[in-house]
């Protein structure tokens, strides 16, 4: 879907220049092909774009009352403003790209927060509730270098602090015993678990509580 969008942008206008960031944040964006045609072609004219509709409706060979409507959808979304400005002592409308530039700046902030809350050491100085020393940060790395998934390690973070120990060598003795047992996943630890709780309801079951 997205690349469908794209090809259709680039065969209107192939003089268009689109920022990467653009490309990769898209899907969030929620635009369609012209809605993305014109905020690039607003971009590419630096943020000095007279509101003139016959002008652009040429440039992007579109009909004016397409433009027209994409102007107003695109202020709607909080993408574009018109301000007025003085121009050799008249005023005339311009477009401003600026709550455009805001809206990539807020997606690039979420992105770069969730990587950093899924970052696997950023985790653990979470939960540890202070700055991991270079020789903790080795220890994660020598787990993983062992080829064990990150996946595995946070679990056996979740594991440790369930059991109130914030501690690098318990969490070593857990993803030991993981190993030895044969456990490559969170998915292999739980299957364990629910095979455990069902031998236990069937001990329940089986135990003669009227006798005893």
């Amino acid at each position: 879907m997205k690349n469908d969008v794209l090809n259709s942008v680039i065969k209107v206008n192939d003089n268009l220049i689109m920022p990467g960031v653009i490309v990769k944040n898209f899907d969030k964006l929620e635009m369609d092909a012209h809605e993305l045609l014109l905020m690039l072609y607003f971009i590419n004219q630096k943020d000095n774009v007279t509101l003139d509709v016959s002008r652009i409706s040429k440039d992007l060979n579109l009909e004016s009352a397409t433009v027209f409507d994409l102007i107003n959808r695109l202020n709607e979304k909080n993408y574009i403003s018109i301000e007025m400005k003085k121009n050799n002592g008249v005023i005339e409308e311009f477009i401003s790209t600026e709550l455009f530039y805001n809206k990539l700046t807020s997606l690039l902030l979420d992105q770069k927060k969730e990587e950093s809350d899924n970052d696997i050491y950023s985790l653990f100085e979470q939960e540890f509730g202070r700055q991991l020393s270079p020789t903790e940060c080795e220890n994660i790395d020598r787990w993983i270098e062992k080829g064990i998934s990150e996946e595995l390690v946070k679990e056996a973070l979740k594991e440790a602090i369930l059991s109130g120990v914030r501690s690098m060598r318990y969490i070593d003795k857990i993803l030991f015993n993981w190993s030895n047992n044969g456990y490559k996943s969170v998915e292999d630890i739980k299957r364990k678990k629910e095979k455990k709780d069902d031998e236990v309801i069937e001990k329940i079951y089986d135990y003669d509580w009227l006798n005893e």
